[in-house]
């Protein structure tokens, strides 16, 4: 055994079969105990014999392996103990590599922070190889903002950067343990300059942290990330396919949603209307095959703009989940009517309501109030149908005259001959048919209180001279009167028209227009206060409903149409239009159907008449006859202007370019 410096000395029996074996130690024991070379050795049997070619493996209580061949001969042998020292020396050779592969440095120190060790890749990140670093004081060497005695009291640094020899790293510098003692520091760090794949992935996990923000305390069943631009970049949980009509969520990603909504895949385009309105919205969606889906949209703001919008959607095809919706629509119209009833505690106790939820119609309001104080003219200018009335009824309630009379004028609704008797009255005997008492005026019916003169640009040219006289002399004298009378009235005028063009084309008084332009308000159109329409709707419902005895109540639905008219009528409009809703609609619940089918009706006419050309007439108009036909008939039979638009193999929003000229 000595001189072939083996380890064992294996025993066989008589057909050569090994039996066992006998280590050196074990021998040398054995010959002392005995002090005769007559007796027989003991040996041990723990071995086992396994294939060569065979994977590593252990067994239990066996402390020696035989290696054989396919033919069944031993061919060589090994212990557990020598196997678990390669395979260590193997674990650590391969370690190393993993180390050095990965491009991260490693150095360890003792307590004394005296460098023990450096991998090839910290030498190749520092430039400096072993013999120069090895034993040398870490502390002299590095460059750093923390104290590294602090590692030595178990304290862990995480991402600190720091300098050696003008390499710039970053990395962890933690405590090294041995039996559960802090024996020095070891610190892993990679080089700053390499480190952009890892800032790419930090920048990859934030974003994936933002849209788990956004989702956080939804219930979904598809998420879509858009970016700004309107591309889909991830499309996550259960893939809609039948509403997308894509094989596989990965089709969708590239795709831009403003193309699939100009295709007719889906309207509306909910990722418009987020960036548009820059909050949280919520809409049915519906797909060219009537697949309609609930979908939430929730803008991420990296810093004040938005970076992306994440869409919930689910699948609310089924008449089980349309009922649910239903009754989630009912409940959202009692949170409207809540909702109304803390708006109408904005207004001044008055006979008309200002039923307002916008930010422009808060300053308007806050504005009103302020110059109600004064008794300056106020000149509102805006659309017909904007609300300039109430308006004027408000600031009139808000001034110290509120209880004193407040008097309307419809400048355009009085003939030009009696005009001038109506606004500052007559003497008895004034002309022929006159009241034989006399008539006061509706200035002196005004007077200590307000006067609204409604559409005042319709007022002749020579009263114009007679009513700046009264707004610069507060004075005025009756038809056939022969003295003046002292009015004391506040003045608010009101008008629908240009009235600077009318001052430039000399169809108003310039003079009179300073006198009345003293504190100008322009009333903005209801399509530029959208947030105002869904609590106008609720109101006049509520008003209606009063006056009509019913019960009618407004969907989601129908609420987000209504919200997505353009209103060219303003609020007179819309009042008429829930007003016609309520009466005409035959369930309790008015529907989005319902709205659509009366917001877009066909004007009046025959229907039995056809395109059918029996005389010259320009080609525009006629086109635009057979646009107004199908579209009218289109909806009659289909009622949605989704279902419209696909039938018609038009976008809907060129759909709904042609409905608004229609209905101009």
């Amino acid at each position: 055994m000595e001189e072939q410096k083996g380890e064992l000395l294996f025993v066989s029996s008589e057909n050569d079969e090994i039996i066992g074996y006998v280590d050196k130690d074990s021998l040398l024991k054995q010959l002392q105990s005995q002090q005769s070379l007559q007796g027989k050795i003991a040996y041990r049997a723990d071995m086992v014999k396994v294939p060569e070619e065979g994977a590593i493996s252990f067994y239990h209580n066996i402390s020696v392996v035989l290696g054989v061949n396919e033919s069944g001969a031993i061919t060589g042998y090994t212990t557990a103990r020598d196997t678990k020292n390669l395979l260590n020396v193997y674990k650590l050779q391969q370690v190393n590599r993993i180390f050095d592969s990965s491009g991260i440095g490693i150095i360890t120190t003792d307590s004394d922070f005296e460098i023990t060790f450096m991998n090839e890749t910290a030498e190749q990140i520092l430039g400096l190889p072993k013999h120069v670093l090895l034993y040398r004081n870490y502390k002299t060497l590095i460059t750093v903002e923390r104290d590294l005695d602090e590692v030595l009291t178990g304290k862990q640094m995480v991402m600190v950067e720091c300098s050696i020899n003008f390499k710039r790293t970053s990395g962890n510098i933690s405590p090294l343990y041995e039996n559960d003692k802090i024996i020095g520091i070891v610190h892993l760090f990679s080089n700053r300059e390499k480190l952009g794949d890892a800032v790419n992935e930090l920048e990859f996990l934030r974003n994936f942290n933002d849209d788990l923000k956004a989702v956080y305390s939804s219930t979904n069943k598809q998420i879509t990330v858009v970016n700004r631009a309107g591309t889909i970049i991830r499309v996550a949980g259960t893939f809609l396919q039948g509403f997308w009509q894509q094989e596989s969520a990965e089709e969708l990603i590239g795709k831009n949603v403003y193309e699939l909504e100009k295709e007719g895949v889906f309207s509306p385009n909910i990722t418009d209307l987020c960036l548009a309105q820059k909050k949280r919205l919520s809409l049915i969606q519906e797909a060219k095959n009537g697949k309609k889906v609930w979908s939430v949209a929730t803008p991420v703001f990296h810093g004040d703009k938005i970076e992306k919008i994440v869409i919930l959607s689910e699948d609310i095809t089924s008449i089980h989940e349309l009922r649910a919706e239903l009754e989630m629509a009912k409940k959202q119209s009692e949170e409207y009517k809540q909702e109304l009833d803390q708006l109408l505690t904005q207004k001044h106790d008055g006979q008309r309501k200002l039923i307002f939820r916008s930010q422009v119609m808060e300053r308007l309001v806050d504005e009103c109030r302020h110059i109600a104080k004064v008794d300056s003219t106020v000149l509102l200018s805006g659309e017909s149908g904007v609300g300039k009335e109430v308006f004027a009824k408000a600031i009139h309630e808000y001034s110290h005259r509120h209880n004193e009379p407040f008097i309307r004028v419809n400048c355009g609704a009085i003939p030009e001959t009696l005009m001038e008797s109506e606004l500052f009255g007559y003497e008895k005997g004034a002309f022929t048919g006159a009241d034989q008492r006399g008539k006061p005026g509706l200035f002196e019916l005004a007077h200590k209180g307000s006067i609204f003169l409604d559409e005042v640009t319709e007022l002749p040219y020579n009263m114009q001279v007679k009513l700046l006289r009264v707004l610069q002399e507060r004075e005025m004298m009756r038809v056939g009167g022969t003295r003046t009378i002292s009015i004391d009235v506040r003045v608010i005028a009101a008008t629908n028209q240009n009235i600077h063009e009318l001052v430039r084309k000399n169809l108003f008084r310039e003079d009179l227009y300073y006198r009345l332009n003293v504190i100008p308000i322009d009333i903005p159109p209801l399509r530029q206060r959208t947030l105002d329409i869904i609590p106008l709707s609720v109101h006049f419902l509520q008003v209606y409903n009063q006056m009509y005895k019913l019960d009618k109540v407004l969907t989601k639905e129908a609420l987000h149409v209504l919200e997505g008219y353009h209103w060219p009528g303003n609020v007179r409009e819309l009042q008429n239009m829930i007003e016609r809703l309520v009466v005409t609609a035959r369930e309790e619940h008015i529907s989005a159907r319902d709205v659509l089918s009366n917001l877009y009706e066909s004007k009046p006419r025959d229907q039995e008449k056809k395109p059918i050309v029996r005389e010259i007439i320009p080609l525009k108009e006629a086109v635009e006859e057979v646009e107004t036909q199908l579209i009218s008939l289109a909806l009659q039979k289909y009622g949605t202007a989704a279902k419209v638009a696909q039938i018609l193999g038009v976008s809907p929003a060129t759909l709904s370019r042609r409905m608004q000229k229609l209905l101009s």
